[in-house]
């Protein structure tokens, strides 16, 4: 009896290390995956204002809710299981800010500003009348402030929700495991885009 239990504890043991291994291989793909897409995202991005105009994008460095608050895009029939798993991963976890890491793979140079940095460079950019302060060197090369959302995926993060507030953005994946843009929604809806991987 003794031995049938050592045998358990180890198989245990060995089920848990296989497990840990496994996560953390989950964890580094989905962050892959989730940096893939920013990158994409942020490559020429669009603004409220029109065509950007930025000598470096400034990012603020931990994600911000979705605008509107529900995501509004629309899906072709063929999609619609798929991102019922995805906004079911957005119910879960919206109310939780990621910190973003400097692992944008874009053109152009880029900076993530922590809170306090990043509500001076609104408050610089306030179109209000009234004194202002010199804005920091960085400042003068922007005219925008990105902020992103988190990523959210369905279970076999084939399909993934995301945006720049006011602009949700759709992602799809394709047969060989990378993120392109590829419409598959109606583009003239909700002001929504779409990519694939």
């Amino acid at each position: 009896m003794l031995r049938h239990s050592v045998i358990l504890i180890i198989g245990c043991a060995a089920a848990s290390g296989f497990q840990q291994t496994t996560n953390a291989t989950a964890d580094f793909e989905r962050r892959a995956d989730i940096y893939a897409i920013y990158s994409l995202m942020m490559t020429e991005p669009k603004t409220t204002h029109g065509a950007e105009n930025n000598d470096i994008y400034l990012i603020g460095d931990t994600t911000v809710p979705g605008t509107p608050p529900e995501p509004c895009v629309p899906v072709p029939p063929a999609y619609e299981r798929r991102f019922a798993e995805t906004l079911a991963d957005y119910q879960r976890r919206k109310d939780t800010p990621a910190t973003l890491e400097r692992a944008l793979n874009i053109t152009k140079p880029y900076q993530l500003l922590n809170r306090d940095e990043a509500k001076e460079f609104a408050e610089l950019h306030d179109l209000r009348p009234g004194p202002k302060a010199k804005p920091k060197e960085l400042f003068q090369k922007a005219t925008d402030l990105f902020g992103l959302t988190d990523v959210y995926f369905n279970r076999n993060r084939t399909l993934a929700l995301t945006g720049i507030p006011r602009t949700a953005i759709l992602f799809a994946a394709a047969m060989n495991g990378k993120y392109s843009r590829r419409p598959i929604t109606d583009a003239g809806k909700s002001g929504s885009g779409s990519a694939a991987r």
